[in-house]
Order: C-alpha cells, then sequence, then structure tokens
C-alpha cells in the first residue's frame, strides 16, 4: 500500500505533458465504457486502470474551462464542503452503508495482490479526478508541480490512513485534495489574486517606428472586445476590439493601433 498509492499517482504527474491535448473528453468517455467492458469481464486489474486514466482524462479536460488560475482556487474553497456533507448526510454515506456494491464499481481501489477486497482502501471518482485537475492547474499555472503531487499524495495517503485506523465508515478525501493544491501554492495564488486573477497576455504592435510590446491582465472579456490593465509603472487601461488574432487597441483612451494579442498561463 505505501508504495501502490503513490507508484498510481506518479501515473497521473507523468501525463502531465498530455493535459492541454485535444479530444480529451471523449477519450475519457471512451475509458469509461471500456472500464465497463472490463467489469462485465471481470478483468479486474484493467477495470481499475481504466477508471483511473478515464478519471485523469476527465481532470484534464474540466481544466480546459479555467481561464485563470483564480476559478482552480475557488473550486479548491468550495469542494471539501461538498465532499463533507456528501460523505456525512448525502449521497456518499447512502452508498457507503447501503449500497457498497456500487461503491466498489466507480471507485479506485488500491489493492494487493492477494488480499481480500474489504481490506482495500478506495477512493471516489471525484477524488481522482479533482487530483489530476490540480496537478494540470499547478502545471499549467506555473504553480509549484512536484511540491503539488507531493503535499496532495500525502494527504490523501493520512485520510486513508485515518479512516483505516478508526471506526468511521468513511472520511472525505477532497479536503485532502484541495489544501494539498492550496497549501504549497498559497504564496503564488495569493500574488496572482491580488494581480484581480486575471488571465495575463502579451501586447505586440507598432507605434510610428516604435515597437509595443506590453504585458498586461484581462479585467473584462466579451465577444469581440478584451478590456486590460498593463502590468507597466504606472499601469495603464486598455482596450482591444479585435476579430481572431488581430486587434484595434485604444490606449487609455488616446491611441488607436492594430496590434496582435497573445494569451499566456498565467
Amino acid at each position: 500500500m505505501a508504495v501502490l498509492f503513490p507508484a498510481t499517482f506518479v501515473v497521473i504527474w507523468l501525463l502531465l505533458p498530455l493535459a492541454s491535448s485535444r479530444g480529451l473528453l471523449p477519450v475519457g468517455l471512451s475509458l469509461v465504457v471500456l472500464a465497463v467492458v472490463f467489469r462485465l469481464a471481470e478483468l479486474d486489474v484493467l477495470f481499475n486502470l481504466a477508471k483511473l486514466f478515464g478519471l485523469t482524462a476527465l481532470g484534464f479536460w474540466f481544466l480546459s474551462y479555467f481561464e485563470t488560475v483564480a476559478w482552480a482556487v475557488l473550486i479548491a474553497a468550495i469542494i471539501p464542503w461538498v465532499d463533507a456533507i456528501s460523505v456525512w448526510r448525502g449521497p456518499t454515506e447512502y452508498v457507503v452503508s447501503e449500497q457498497p456494491g456500487v461503491l466498489e464499481d466507480v471507485s479506485i481501489g488500491f489493492r494487493i495482490p492477494g488480499e481480500p477486497t474489504s481490506s482495500s482502501a478506495t477512493l471516489g471518482p471525484p477524488d481522482v479526478l479533482f487530483f489530476a485537475l490540480f496537478l494540470a492547474a499547478a502545471h499549467r499555472f506555473g504553480l509549484r508541480v512536484a511540491w503539488t503531487w507531493l503535499a496532495m499524495t500525502a494527504l490523501l495517503g493520512a485520510t486513508l490512513v485515518l479512516a483505516a485506523t478508526t471506526d468511521v465508515a468513511g472520511l472525505p478525501a477532497l479536503p485532502a485534495v484541495a489544501f494539498g493544491f492550496l497549501i504549497p501554492n498559497a504564496d503564488l495564488l495569493w500574488r496572482a489574486l491580488r494581480r484581480r486573477g486575471l488571465a495575463p497576455v502579451r501586447i505586440y504592435g507598432r507605434i510610428d517606428a516604435a515597437m509595443l510590446d506590453l504585458d498586461a491582465d484581462v479585467l473584462e472579456r466579451s465577444p469581440g472586445r478584451i478590456v486590460l490593465l498593463t502590468r507597466e509603472q504606472p499601469p495603464r487601461n486598455a482596450i482591444v476590439t479585435f476579430d481572431a488574432a488581430d486587434g484595434l487597441l485604444t490606449l487609455d483612451s488616446e491611441e488607436t493601433l492594430h496590434v496582435h494579442v497573445h494569451e499566456l498561463a498565467n
């Protein structure tokens, strides 16, 4: 167990280069269908692996909707409370106590060959999905990937040990995932949120014979228009109306010029 558990989550780390790939949703759903096939064929190891890879792909896909790191912080602040309610008073509590077979089918099991199923530790689908999401968020937004992985893995392991050594039927695992993401990145996240937690961009253009090269944060985004705050000192407001990659920039409501706007990872 001490080796199997971290080895399982190393797989998600190794898959990080694929986190920005296209087609992650159909890949994830296909792996879920494949997991059902393996379950019907009673191929337990392949069943577990298909669930792991499928949930990882879905976690990576979910991250594609996060424009800024602020969304990851918001989700990390909410899910511990939702999970705690679900485990102690909600659907998870019902499944654990009344439908244990369903729990075995949907969860990821950490079972050493030869040990009975009842003694194996398990994590629910949201635990694995959000582990993948937050690890990919650390990678995408320039946070501490290694420390994030280590903190989430250690806190999840501590949660499983606590659940196994107490009389509690089940403990929420998402708080471990959320705090494992927030704690090692607290200073970087605070710095990003102080920049209003908004997506950084770089603006390229030409003013007469001089080149314009500015870093800025997105304050407001709507179809065909973005409002920016430059990172120069003092900062200036800018509005870009655009079609595709080319934009017409109005800087401080005065200068107007054609620019290219390139979005950066936060």
